[in-house]
């Protein structure tokens, strides 16, 4: 079967997908989830804040789908510029129907009572808040469509506990119920919101992983790749996930 003909049943030929972090944040999901949805028929509005990555994830996906991208340098923490870089999507392409929010990343790990107060509040902004500005931008375009798909991106580390990290764990356990209470009340509008729940995920690097003290208890037997995640992020983004809205879907091979 020809990308063609998996576009078409996935229903994403000629959607308009604008992929928050698509020069390849969150360890490259971003820039494989872009280029997973050009060779799917889609147009992909790439946004990222480094703009030199953007690029090169627009050259990488025109030179298999001419025009298919376009590239916006985008701080996903400033609201002003992503209600305005909104707004110059629409006018390129006068509709919206996938809004991926892959920005995240965290600074330090260390125990609750040694965070420092800036390190906690950067860590909150750059993975809840940036969260939260792009679907307050984008809600209420898919409103007036009175369509669209909203896909968040947490963290295995919402879900478990850990010697460190908490600023982090707890930031990504807000986009969870973030993502709940959008798909409440975006539902209504026919528009779908959802979460992928990333385990840890890289290229393969077999000797870094071999000595990785998780992968045993990792059951499929490696850890996910970006393009695993892309996957994913495209199912929830498609038809086939018309009926699917309000969950946080783990994608971390059963860990």
């Amino acid at each position: 079967m020809s990308n063609y003909e998996v576009a078409q049943f996935l229903g994403l030929n000629g959607k308009i997908v604008a992929v928050v972090g698509g020069g390849g944040a969150n360890n490259g999901i971003g820039r494989a989830t872009a280029i997973l949805f050009a060779k799917l028929g889609a147009n992909v509005a790439v946004l990222d804040i480094n703009s030199e990555a953007a690029a090169e994830t627009a050259r990488l996906i025109n030179a298999v789908a001419e025009n298919a991208a376009s590239v916006w340098q985008l701080d996903a923490l400033n609201k002003d510029q992503v209600d305005r870089t909104v707004k110059e999507i629409l006018e390129k392409y006068n509709r919206i129907d996938v809004w991926v929010q892959l920005v995240g990343g965290h600074k330090g790990r260390t125990l609750i009572e040694e965070i420092p107060l800036d390190v906690w509040k950067l860590n909150i902004e750059i993975n809840l808040t940036s969260a939260f500005i792009g679907s307050r931008a984008i809600l209420p375009v898919m409103k007036r469509q009175r369509n669209g798909k909203i896909v968040l991106v947490s963290s295995f580390a919402a879900r478990s506990i850990s010697v460190s990290g908490a600023d982090y764990a707890v930031a990504k356990a807000g986009i969870i119920t973030l993502m709940k209470q959008l798909a409440y009340e975006a539902g209504f509008f026919n528009i779908n919101v959802n979460a992928i729940v990333p385990g840890p995920t890289h290229q393969p690097n077999p000797e870094k992983d071999r000595k990785d003290g998780r992968l045993p208890k990792v059951p499929l037997g490696r850890f996910a790749r970006p393009e695993d995640q892309a996957k994913a992020i495209v199912f929830l983004a498609s038809n086939w996930s018309e009926m699917i809205t309000g969950v946080a879907l783990d994608v971390d091979a059963g860990m």
